[in-house]
């Protein structure tokens, strides 16, 4: 197998991508020259003042059917090519077409004039096509084969060693035994082929270079940012150890292990608690997400969505309750099975169901409810809340933004929360939207609805009833 690809060029996947690329390209541009080809054949000596003989005629035609063929076999065989060296690969399928390209050609040029043929400028315009592909010996070895090959057609017919086939009509004197003609003609096109396969070839290996160059750029930018994440994850991971001791001592507190206290710094006391569990949480939260960003730390797990759902909601029951909110959880009677990471859907699904309890007013209502089809499951986590301001709504999936009204919620957040839930969620190859106001809302709580759209695998569950939850008051 002949080697094409120098050992200086990094084969990435974008690298075979971009060939194939290329190749698909130079397929569909083939189409183009066939119909041109047909024109010429059957149309052209209408329009122009050219007359061809029969056998030019056949010919051209032959030519022209068997481009056709071998142009649909390209488009199917090229699925099939790997992608590896030292094998046939995308690179050699570039020099297949260019050399059956410019051999036809020169078939068509020796019989349609030779050097009286304006198919010869045809040959430039393949060879800065290669130029852009192959590497420069390979293109500058086929361009002096092209330069001997059209010298050796004008040879044989000056000295009438072979047949000249003219293209009546287009020029009033034989111009193939004109020495003076020839000479000028052919040193035109010697330079003119060799300047353009040189610039071209040029700019081409500058433009990988450069894309070689940015791409291990890159590349150390992304080795660079993993090292500063993991000295980030080991920092953050370290604060938990002091939160967790400083929690370990307030609830020795609580449990009455140092003496009695009052109600009031009872109170207190939970009140800290609370704090210094969501501090864990988001501590938590943003170890996991690290992982998922530039670890890629991610299982593939079959996830029950509706129990998933349920335990979520039974870890924030106390919450519920306290607000005395109408939660709804309706249409999940089939057990959805997703594919995915078990402890990164929580997370996504924990900040909107978190979110949708935290600023719903008491008494408000939240309603979680599912759509499904044979391909995704749809689940829409709706309430009527504090809402979002309309100008707003496009900012809410960025990174630290909040939207401002809820400043006056008096909720604490850090804005990271639903940039990490549309991040998990694509990682999942779904997608989430967002709109407020939500049909449960009002003007006073206008309500905001998400909704997640997730592949699913669906598994029906023998004897399983309508999962319905209301929680009026409790859970």
């Amino acid at each position: 197998m002949i080697k094409l690809v120098p050992e200086w060029i990094d084969t990435t996947e974008k690298f075979w991508l971009s060939l194939k690329r290329r190749n698909l390209f130079f397929i569909k541009l083939r189409f183009i020259a066939i119909a041109m080809l047909f024109a010429f054949n059957y149309l052209f000596e209408f329009v122009i003042n050219i007359n061809l003989s029969p056998f030019q005629h056949n010919l051209i035609g032959l030519i022209t059917l068997f481009l056709f063929i071998y142009n649909i076999s390209l488009l199917s065989i090229r699925k099939h090519i790997k992608n590896v060296r030292g094998q046939f690969n995308p690179l050699h399928l570039s020099l297949v077409q260019i050399f059956v390209d410019l051999s036809l050609l020169t078939v068509l040029i020796i019989f349609t004039g030779g050097i009286e043929s304006p198919l010869y400028m045809f040959y430039i315009f393949h060879l800065i096509i290669g130029s852009l592909i192959l590497p420069g010996i390979v293109i500058y070895t086929i361009a002096f084969a092209v330069i001997i090959s059209m010298t050796l057609i004008t040879y044989l017919q000056y000295f009438e060693i072979t047949s000249h086939y003219c293209l009546e009509g287009i020029y009033k004197s034989e111009l193939y035994s004109n020495p003076e003609y020839i000479i000028t003609t052919l040193i035109s096109f010697s330079l003119m082929t060799m300047v353009s396969v040189f610039l071209t070839n040029r700019i081409a290996h500058q433009l990988y270079l450069n894309e070689k160059n940015l791409h291990e750029a890159l590349k150390e930018i992304n080795n660079s940012e993993l090292k500063k994440q993991k000295y980030i994850m080991g920092v953050v991971h370290e604060i938990k150890s002091p939160i967790a001791a400083t929690k370990s001592i307030v609830s020795l507190i609580l449990d009455g292990f140092l003496g009695d206290f009052s109600p009031e710094i009872g109170n207190k006391l939970k009140r800290v608690i609370i704090r210094l569990n969501e501090s864990l949480e988001m501590i938590n939260n943003i170890l996991r997400i690290s992982r998922l960003r530039l670890l890629d730390e991610k299982t593939s797990d079959d996830i029950d969505i509706s129990k998933l759902i349920d335990e979520i909601i039974d870890v924030n029951k106390e919450n519920i309750l306290s607000k005395q909110l109408s939660f709804q959880k309706t249409n999940f009677n089939d057990s959805k099975i997703l594919k995915g990471d078990d402890v990164l859907l929580k997370l996504a699904f924990s900040n909107l169901i978190g979110n949708a309890i935290k600023y719903t007013n008491k008494k408000g209502i939240v309603k979680i409810d599912s759509q499904f089809d044979d391909k995704s499951i749809k689940i829409t986590i709706c309430d009527n809340g504090i809402g979002i301001p309309q100008n707003e709504i496009d900012k809410i999936f960025d990174n630290y933004y909040r939207a401002n009204n809820t400043n006056k919620s008096n909720e604490e957040g850090s804005g990271v929360g639903l940039s990490i839930v549309k991040e998990i969620i694509h990682q999942h190859r779904g997608s989430i939207s967002v709109s407020s106001p939500s049909f449960l809302g009002t003007p006073e709580n206008p309500g905001t609805c998400f909704a997640i759209i997730l592949p699913y695998e669906l598994r029906k569950l023998a004897n399983e009833k309508n999962n319905f939850l209301l929680v009026k008051g409790g859970v």
